[in-house]
């Protein structure tokens, strides 16, 4: 058995060396030889490669190339929008540093220039032996660029390229071992696909195919890289479509829907097709540090590439004859004002012919001045697979949850509905923990959200001003109670003016409406959460502001201490859960801006804790929503105005009689279980009731 095994390593070791003496042989092969004839080396698992922070990295030797080509194709791939990295250092001591190291592990594509006296620098062949290293690890792609130089020259070391590496070895001869990694690295690179200098003439036309095609393997990496971005791919491909027709193109979705993320990858696959471009990342923050007019410029050297433009540049027209030479992608980020937008997308006129111009907002109505109004693409909420797929890749680092936690991680994509902000930010939070944990971070979730949605979601409502604030609180408050709203209805709780609110609510993403029931408001449920958490905060501003109570504990402290009652516009009660409580006539009195009024029983089995000590003589005429379970009293105050009353729901109450008196609004009645109910009000006060009960 042994020996069958010496034979076998036997048959191995003379085969590569077969392979190996006929590279030596083969001195006229070509200098791009295709990638499928590369390295004899043992294959290994591929390690998890660090983040790109360069798409390429260039090795050469200072001395041949730094103030020539080496320079000259480093400024050809930037101005391409190719982040390259050349070390401009001149290098001391023998090896290569820690940090160059990390920067060839952290660059996509790292490109050898090979010259004359390459082979004479040990900082050079070092780089050379970690590029090779970090292209078996990590799968990074290695280009020779063969200058001025034979490829066989640097197979067999020899020639003028051979003359330095003799150097080496004499003084390396003790160093048998560092000295074979180099020669094996050298020979190891020739078989890579690459470009000789003697094959493409003139020079400057070498460096555009080397540009060109650096491009595009970039660009088919960044489509690779879409596969990791969950459900992506169609809406690149719906953005794609829009752009065939229109020249400015919006993204809009509410806060943490994923648009930076759609946009970035629109910018990756498309960029290679224009001749210049520019991503301007978060012009909301940018703004609140530097001017417009510094931000346009900023914009201008990015796409001509001119450092040396000034801010009185950016309406000349020498500036702009350099623009409408060029087709030009620019990408404008979370923009939140329309005047802004306007202002920014002006520019498309200077532009090429074919140029376009991507904006991303949660504001509808920004990407309207911005002339997209009929152009912009919404993104949606994922669907529960492809969010059930983000949140496992986050919480668990696979395709699906570990065993154990299928039900839990369930119920946490359940609870971001679809939203990929939070799912990433729960799954990278929940990330390692044990069930005790995650079961307890549900119970916090039912709570509030956590403070990173929070913060996301609420820039779009600090964008509203303080009408549509309270507007939008309301609603947050009625869609948790339950309460259908539609158009109509907003205008009874406010005034015939409301379309315009409302329209900018909708523009803002904090609500949308029905597809099935256009006249019907809906609301994200984080966005819901979101506004239901900003009420509760504003419970302890000190400010005298609409208060909306649904907590237990706010209630009873509201209540026990007479705290600010007057300023409750919306409350709803659980009977059976608060603690025991007693309300008083007189707190009713000075409620005088309550809209909705909600008691009722969660356990209908458990006795309600709480109890009125005397008849009511009062209750606001803004009441829109009385709604009580068992109401105690056999009767509601006689001076109650009910001319805004929209729902009454009173059942199983000790109620005997109505009030007789006009219900002009007044759409639903329910008196289920009221069995002291001796007689109905006249319904014809109550045109508009559609529902009896």
């Amino acid at each position: 058995m042994l020996q069958k095994v010496l034979l076998i390593i036997l048959g191995v070791l003379i085969s590569k060396a077969i392979r190996l003496i006929s590279h030596w042989r083969n001195g006229n092969q070509p200098a791009a030889i295709d990638a499928s004839s590369e390295d004899d080396v043992i294959l290994t698992q591929m390690n998890s490669p660090p983040a790109t922070k360069y798409d390429v990295f260039l090795s050469f030797r200072g001395e041949d190339t730094r103030h020539n080509f080496a320079s000259y194709l480093c400024k050809g791939l930037q101005n391409a929008g190719i982040h390259t990295f050349m070390d401009h250092e001149l290098r001391k001591g023998e090896s290569i540093s820690p940090v160059l190291q990390r920067t060839i592990e952290e660059s996509e594509i790292s490109m050898i220039i090979f010259s004359q006296n390459y082979a004479s620098s040990t900082w050079c062949l070092d780089e050379l032996v970690h590029i090779l290293e970090c292209k078996r690890k990590f799968g990074r792609v290695v280009i020779p660029i063969f200058y001025n130089i034979d490829p066989s020259n640097i197979r067999k070391q020899n020639g003028n390229f051979g003359k330095g590496f003799h150097v080496l070895k004499q003084r390396f001869k003790g160093n048998q071992q560092k000295l074979q990694k180099w020669r094996n690295a050298l020979i190891q690179s020739t078989s890579f696909s690459g470009w000789d200098s003697h094959s493409t003439r003139p020079e400057f036309k070498l460096i555009e195919e080397i540009v060109k095609d650096i491009s595009r393997k970039l660009d088919y990496a960044s489509s690779s890289h879409l596969e990791g971005l969950i459900g992506i791919a169609r809406h690149v491909k719906n953005i794609r479509r829009l752009l065939t027709g229109a020249r400015i193109v919006g993204i809009w979705g509410m806060g943490g829907a994923g648009k930076t993320t759609l946009a970035k990858a629109i910018f990756q696959e498309l960029r290679a097709q224009f001749d210049t471009f520019s991503f301007i990342e978060n012009v909301k923050e940018q703004l609140k540090r530097i001017s417009l007019d510094e931000l346009q410029k900023n914009c201008l050297k990015e796409l001509l590439k001119d450092e040396g433009i000034s801010i009185y540049d950016i309406k000349s027209t020498f500036v702009k004859n350099r623009l409408q030479s060029k087709k030009i992608l620019l990408i404008l980020d979370d923009v939140d004002k329309s005047i802004v937008a306007a202002d920014l997308t002006k520019v498309l006129d200077w532009f090429g012919e074919g140029s376009r111009i991507i904006i991303t907002s949660r504001d509808m109505q920004v990407l309207k001045n911005a002339s997209a109004a009929f152009s912009t693409y919404h993104v949606p909420d994922l669907g529960f697979d492809n969010a059930f797929h983000l949140f496992s890749l986050k919480a668990f680092k696979q395709d699906e949850p570990s065993k154990g936690y299928m039900e839990l991680s369930k119920s946490v994509v359940k609870y971001c509905h679809g939203n990929p902000l939070a799912l990433v930010v729960l799954g990278c939070f929940l990330y390692g923990r044990g069930k005790e944990e995650w079961e307890s971070a549900l119970e916090k979730l039912n709570q509030a959200p956590p403070k990173d949605i929070v913060d996301v979601l609420k820039l779009s409502f600090d964008g509203l001003d303080d009408k549509q604030q309270e507007v939008f609180l309301d609603l947050a408050f009625l869609i948790k109670q339950g309460v259908d709203i539609s158009l109509n209805l907003t205008r009874q709780l406010y005034s015939s003016s409301m379309h315009i609110e409302i329209s900018t609510l909708r523009e803002k993403s904090l609500i949308s409406f029905d597809n099935n029931h256009n006249d019907l408001i809906e609301m994200h449920d984080l966005v819901r959460k979101m506004g239901l958490e900003i009420s509760s905060q504003q419970l302890f501003s000190g400010s005298k502001i609409p208060v909306r109570l649904w907590k237990h504990k706010d209630i009873y402290r509201f209540f026990n201490n007479d705290q600010a009652i007057e300023a409750i516009r919306c409350m709803s009660l659980d009977a059976t859960k608060i603690e025991s409580m007693t309300l008083r006539a007189s707190h009713f009195r000075t409620m005088h801006y309550l809209m909705s009024l909600q008691v009722y029983k969660s356990h209908w089995e458990n006795p309600s804790k709480l109890s009125i000590c005397e008849p009511l003589d009062y209750l606001s005429k803004e009441l829109r929503f009385l709604s009580w379970e068992e109401y105690p009293l056999p009767s509601v105050p006689l001076q109650f105005c009910a001319e805004n009353l929209i729902e009454l729901n009173l059942p199983d109450s000790n109620i005997q009689q109505l009030w007789e008196q006009q219900f002009p609004n007044l759409k639903e009645i329910n008196l289920t279980g009221s069995k002291n109910l001796m007689a109905l009000p006249d319904m014809s006060q109550a045109p508009k009731v559609k529902s009896l009960h």
